[in-house]
């Protein structure tokens, strides 16, 4: 009989309660939850979303979790289910007219959880993103932000495995340009000598 209060331990020591391993979910948790709000981010969703739509992801993959464990890619069974409930958001938002400009919204509001640095780190990775088509913004934001493999990304947006690859080309060559671009508008800025 066990205490109350505690739960019955897997002989490898990890805590089982109505058969699910959650310290396994709670390490999985850990390993993927910025990865994926960074991810929903770089997709659009404003900040002030992004906890609630991972905080629901994580919910039904707990609900599944006995099973998801046993996946070959939990990871992707994850980003799949979040992206599917943040195209339902952002399809309730578009049909009760609220802002399609996430922009503003991301400039405006005060990050409780991350550093400056991060905060404008991820308003500018959310500004560069938002200049991709939809496709090359999920498939680089998968393969760039969340690390899925080109397999995985394939299975996730249900495209082949050369239109991912075509795809992440054509969204690195044009991160690459707004990468370049805001090096370009920084150094021309006033008070800075221009390299001789």
């Amino acid at each position: 009989m066990t205490e109350l209060g505690r739960s019955p331990s897997r002989p490898g020591g990890q805590d089982l309660l109505d058969g699910v391993d959650y310290e396994g979910l709670a390490a999985f948790f850990v390993a993927h939850h910025r990865g994926l709000r960074c991810y929903l981010i770089a997709q659009g969703c404003p900040d002030s979303d992004s906890d609630d739509i991972v905080q629901e992801a994580f919910l039904i993959v707990r609900q599944r979790w006995s099973t998801i464990v046993y996946y070959d890619r939990p990871k992707a069974y994850l980003y799949k289910v979040a992206i599917r409930l943040w195209y339902r958001y952002a399809a309730k938002l578009h049909r009760s007219g609220g802002r399609n400009d996430h922009e503003g919204v991301l400039q405006l509001m005060a990050d409780p959880v991350d550093h400056y640095a991060h905060a404008d780190l991820l308003r500018t990775l959310a500004a560069w993103f938002r200049r991709l088509p939809p496709q090359q913004r999920a498939v680089a934001g998968l393969r760039l932000i969340a690390d899925l493999s080109v397999i995985e990304t394939a299975e996730v947006l249900g495209l082949s495995l050369g239109t991912v690859k075509s795809q992440l080309s054509d969204a690195r060559r044009t991160l690459t340009q707004c990468r370049d671009n805001d090096q370009q508008a920084d150094d021309s800025q006033p008070g800075k000598e221009p390299p001789r």
